[in-house]
């Protein structure tokens, strides 16, 4: 007891006049400096943070510069829940109930990236013992578990514990904008979406899901730095579609002559610039807007899937596993190649060579083989991330055994259980219901894809003949012209088979 007498002792003794010290500044966040990499960039900006050109993070509930301690954490949580990502994945992946699947072994080294150096080797290594990196793989998964079940409050438990209504956001952004330029923009470009996407039919009804109260209501668009590749995505944290910022600025630069349009960039270096620019000049809108199109039908499918479906909100409130179901990607791809096959009977001239179309085509050929490519696609580039609806519910399975199995030791314990295994109950209830809709939403779609295919035909005939009556080269006429023939052939339309027959003469 006595050095705790000398303590008391030495305080009481302290002259009366003396102020406490103040506290030091906390220390701005600087991202440039503090470890911020394109993945964990990209993580923070769909948590509705703002990394600014000048280092600052802007701190996405106070719209103000973050101290260094709130964007560590907040860094630290994502690096957390990608290895917790990382880890579902391969245990569901080791899982000796389950038949190896073909792309296996690339997934197992893509998702090393996030895993613990030992379990990264002993995954990598062919002659590792299975059930030892299984079980290395799930004492992994418990330390994770634990550092999310340690930091959520018992208000967050109660949040997530609510019943899903139409208008329960969850702990989402309400504000993604953080300027009135930004805003200004974001509307702009919402009103040239609805003008151009409107002009087609399919385009209308895609439009119309997002209609509320018979009134249009579109997300909120914006502009950011995406990285990956990525030109556009529907942001569910904060219910926007977002649009690269390279993308914006390549479509902006292309509405003025080639010997401006270096000038033109180096002058839009900056968000801020850019943001200027599409504020003053409406045709770059419109450029934007024309050259993106067909990726804005798609980010607006998942718009609606989150207003149709509680699954994101769910995932947002921490009851569903944060992941790219791949059945929505379905729906949405199929959705944005149905809007391409509109444009090629309504507006061919509005159609672009791209990737897109490519897409499109390889549908045409095949509903079977383009699901799997896709989705083999998908994974790759996702593979923690990436997943169908049945994994998904394994993983929550397994998530929901974890908590059952959690020890309790005081009433306050019990209760925070009680209401996780509320949460995730719901949402392994919700994912079972969104497998059995999107099963019977593809069996009403497709029977009506497939039923079109000879006049899909007959439109791509049309549309390369097109191409080959205004190519300036030699070689692409040539080529578009054996395009235009093989799909005349295929659609078994005498007409555009003797268009074909007639062009090609011309040329020889």
């Amino acid at each position: 007891m006595k050095p705790l007498i000398l303590a008391a002792m030495l305080v009481w003794a302290a002259p009366a006049a003396a102020a406490p010290e103040p506290a030091a500044p906390a220390v701005q966040a600087d991202w440039r400096r503090d470890g911020v990499d394109e993945r964990i960039k990209a993580g923070l900006t769909s948590l509705g943070w703002r990394l600014e050109d000048d280092g600052r993070a802007l701190d996405p509930k106070t719209k103000s510069p973050a101290a260094k301690a709130v964007l560590d954490k907040a860094v630290l949580d994502l690096r957390q829940d990608a290895r917790r990502a990382a880890l579902e994945s391969l245990n569901l992946m080791l899982d000796p109930n389950r038949p190896a699947e073909f792309g296996d072994d690339t997934r197992k080294q893509l998702l090393a990236q996030d895993l613990p150096p030992g379990l990264a080797a002993a995954v990598l290594d062919p002659d590792s013992d299975l059930s030892k990196t299984r079980a290395m793989a799930v004492a992994e998964l418990d330390k994770v578990a634990a550092y999310f079940d340690g930091g959520r409050t018992m208000a967050d438990r109660r949040a997530a514990a609510q019943p899903v209504s139409a208008g329960t956001p969850g702990p989402r952004v309400d504000l993604p904008y953080h300027t009135v330029l930004e805003r200004s923009v974001g509307e702009k470009l919402q009103a040239s979406a609805r003008a151009e996407i409107g002009r087609d039919p399919f385009g209308r009804t895609v439009l119309s899901r997002l209609d509320a109260a018979g009134k249009p209501d579109l997300p909120p668009i914006l502009v950011e730095d995406q990285g990956g590749g990525i030109v556009a995505r529907y942001d569910y944290r904060r219910r926007a579609v977002v649009l690269d910022r390279e993308g914006v600025l390549a479509s902006v630069t292309g509405t003025v002559p080639p010997r401006q349009a270096a000038a033109l960039r180096a002058s839009l270096s900056t968000r801020a610039a850019l943001l200027a620019y599409l504020e003053a000049h409406p045709e770059a809108v419109e450029a934007v807007v024309k050259d993106n199109d067909v990726l804005l039908v798609h980010e607006l499918t998942h718009a609606w899937q989150d207003r149709r479906d509680p699954v994101f909100r769910e995932m947002a409130r921490g009851n569903i596993p944060d992941v790219q179901p791949l059945e929505y990607e379905e729906e949405a791809y199929k959705t944005k190649n149905l809007y391409i096959r509109s444009k090629l009977k309504h507006d061919p001239a509005s159609v672009k060579m791209n990737d897109d179309f490519d897409d499109y085509v390889m549908m045409t050929h095949g509903l079977g083989s383009w699901r799997r490519k896709l989705f083999d696609d998908i994974e790759t580039a996702a593979p923690a991330r990436a997943l169908t609806l049945k994994s998904t519910t394994s993983i929550e399975a397994a998530r929901l055994a974890r908590v059952r199995a959690r020890s309790v030791a005081t009433s306050e314990e019990q209760q925070a259980k009680a209401l996780d295994l509320l949460g995730l109950n719901r949402g392994q209830k919700e994912l079972a219901k969104l497998e059995a809709a999107h099963a019977k939403r593809m069996a009403a779609l497709d029977p009506e894809i497939e039923g079109a295919t000879t006049a899909s035909f007959k439109d791509l005939g049309s549309y390369y003949l097109v191409q080959a009556l205004t190519a300036t080269r030699a070689p692409d006429r040539m080529t578009f012209l054996e395009k235009a023939g093989r799909y005349a052939r295929a659609s078994g339309d005498n007409t555009l088979i003797e268009e074909v027959r007639k062009a090609k003469e011309q040329t020889q």
